[in-house]
């Protein structure tokens, strides 16, 4: 017999790697946000290392995270068009 994969176990597997893409593509765009706001920090004298400058960038990971496990929980939920799963 051929390996069978259940349904259950591809909609998984799938609503977590689109958890992990869309966790990372948050992540870049933190990155990207923190490096923003930290020039404009130095262009206005306030130094990188403050805490409200990291508390900022903590908020921005924070909300990678929710956003990740939002995308795992409605692809668990919801198949896309087209897709046989």
């Amino acid at each position: 017999m051929g390996n069978h994969v259940s349904v259950e176990a591809l909609i998984h597997s799938d609503a977590i790697n689109r958890a992990a893409r869309t966790f990372w593509q948050g992540i870049g765009f933190d990155a990207v946000t923190a490096i923003g706001a930290g020039t404009l920090i130095l262009v206005n004298n306030v130094p990188v290392e403050s805490e409200v400058f990291w508390q900022s960038v903590g908020v921005l990971v924070l909300k990678s995270f929710v956003v990740s496990a939002a995308s795992y929980f409605a692809r668990l939920k919801l198949a896309p068009k087209g897709s046989d799963v």
